[in-house]
């Protein structure tokens, strides 16, 4: 059984202590690997959460803490702070809240749940910029010089519109990549750890997930704070908050075409037309989103 510990032996001889120690290891390797620039180490970079999902997918939240503190402490002992504030707050924080969230109150063999991950996937980004907008004195200015030192390097003329509208959905778009990193690596680590008999918890239908109740107040304030004071970064704070309805809404498309003919080919179509019309296509799929989420919290109405 996934998580078993044997009895007597000291901590190494524990299954759940010997997958967070090598989770950690593993995952500590990936992110100083990237961090001091060796081969393909901006490729791998991105995997270094998934030993820490795997521990905890496979044994437990514990497991994923353990692997967390491990992974954290040898990059703070090996980098610096600040290569162990991007790990943490992009690797090992999300990682163990997000395996941690799905298995809260659900015994083993069991099938997770996902309500509150989701939720994570929008307050995760959302916390993290927060911090920075409160540490950083010009968070709005280090943004556009960070924009126009890209820019340069990628040889484009940083005309200063194309700068406003680049600064406007820059943190928005980093949250919504950090959202989308954490479930390639989180749906890989439950894949494997499913194909080799460790998964701790089955995966219920993601096209039936939902958010809890409270979320809705999120997307509210937030849209309240950006009409109050404007600016990238209070624009930044929403979007990032509809992330999960976006993601909602990206699902539903999923649950309405199961089982139709062409189902393949109208996907296909339907990335094409999100990476292609993102501006349009976002707003549609939030709509979607919304009207999932409203509709799986209304009660039918009363058979006679």
């Amino acid at each position: 059984m996934s998580g078993a510990q044997t009895p007597g032996g000291g901590l190494l001889s524990r299954p759940t202590s010997l997958a967070a120690l090598a989770a950690g290891l593993v995952s500590a390797v990936v992110a100083l690997w990237a961090m001091r620039g060796l081969p393909l180490g901006g490729l791998v970079l991105w995997a270094a959460p998934l030993p820490l999902f795997l521990a905890g997918l496979a044994f437990g939240a514990r497991a994923a803490i353990m692997a967390g503190a491990l992974a954290a402490a040898l990059v703070v002992l090996l980098s610096n702070a600040f290569g162990f504030a991007l790990f943490a707050a992009m690797f090992a924080l999300p990682a163990v809240l997000l395996v941690s969230a799905a298995q809260r109150d659900v015994p083993p063999g069991a099938p997770m749940d996902l309500s509150l991950p989701l939720a994570l996937l929008g307050i995760w980004p959302a916390i993290v910029l927060i911090a920075l907008a409160l540490s950083v004195d010009d968070l709005e200015g280090a943004m556009r010089d960070a924009v126009q030192v890209g820019l340069q390097r990628l040889g484009v003329s940083a005309a200063e519109g194309m700068v406003d509208a680049v600064v406007r959905v820059k943190a928005a778009a980093a949250g919504f990549w950090l959202a989308l990193l954490m479930l390639g690596n989180a749906a890989a680590a439950q894949r494997i750890a499913a194909g080799q008999g460790l998964a701790r918890n089955t995966v219920p239908d993601p096209t039936t997930a939902g958010l809890p109740r409270w979320y809705a107040a999120l997307p509210l304030a937030a849209g309240a704070l950006w009409a109050v004071l404007g600016g990238p970064v209070a624009l930044s704070l929403f979007l990032l908050v509809l992330v999960p309805m976006f993601l909602l809404g990206v699902l539903g498309v999923h649950r309405r075409l199961r089982g139709r003919p062409g189902r393949v080919a109208f996907l296909a179509g339907f990335y094409v037309l999100v990476l292609l019309f993102l501006q349009i296509m976002a707003p549609l799929l939030v709509g979607v989103g919304l009207f999932d989420q409203w509709r799986r919290r209304t009660p039918p109405p009363p058979t006679t």
